[in-house]
């Protein structure tokens, strides 16, 4: 997982693997607040732009959710959003598995979680060993508005585009 934040991006940005790099830097290209909710293109194949209006609810009315084929870089750009972490490992079970229909599962009991608290511009980057339970609540149930940007795993092979 990386947590970081736009403000220190610039700063920041040779640290991150290439895929990750290219996401940010389309995100900040675009123009967030004219997208409609819903999927969009992103500038390359194995790689789309969710944009996402939940309202945030009690951490433990969500269940958290792990993804096998894709990274997730989700940026917050309206709102407060407490997201909780952990790592995956054989000791947390998975109780809901639609990774072959959706590349999702879910699980009930999450061991190890840790909390960040995000404001608009913060952003996680979250790779297929997180363990996230998004959307949560800080001190009660507000909207919020995000960028989700959906990363396939084929991105992030050695290769030259990802030097």
């Amino acid at each position: 997982m990386i947590y970081s934040d736009l403000t220190n991006w610039e700063r920041e940005r040779h640290t991150f693997p290439a895929p990750v790099r290219r996401a940010i830097e389309r995100l900040m290209e675009t123009d967030l607040d004219a997208l409609p909710a819903g999927r969009h293109s992103f500038g390359e194949p194995g790689m789309y732009l969710l944009i996402n209006e939940p309202v945030t609810s009690d951490w433990q009315d969500v269940k958290p959710e792990t993804h096998k084929l894709h990274t997730d870089i989700q940026l917050l750009l309206s709102g407060r959003e407490r997201m909780r972490v952990a790592k995956a490992s054989e000791e947390q079970i998975i109780t809901d598995d639609r990774y072959e229909t959706q590349d999702i599962a879910f699980y009930d009991n999450v061991r190890n979680e840790q909390t960040i608290d995000m404001v608009p511009g913060d952003f996680v980057v979250l790779f297929p060993t997180d363990i996230h339970r998004p959307n949560c609540s800080v001190e009660e149930d507000m909207p919020i508005r995000k960028a989700v940007v959906k990363v396939h795993g084929d991105l992030f092979a050695t290769g030259p585009q990802n030097e």
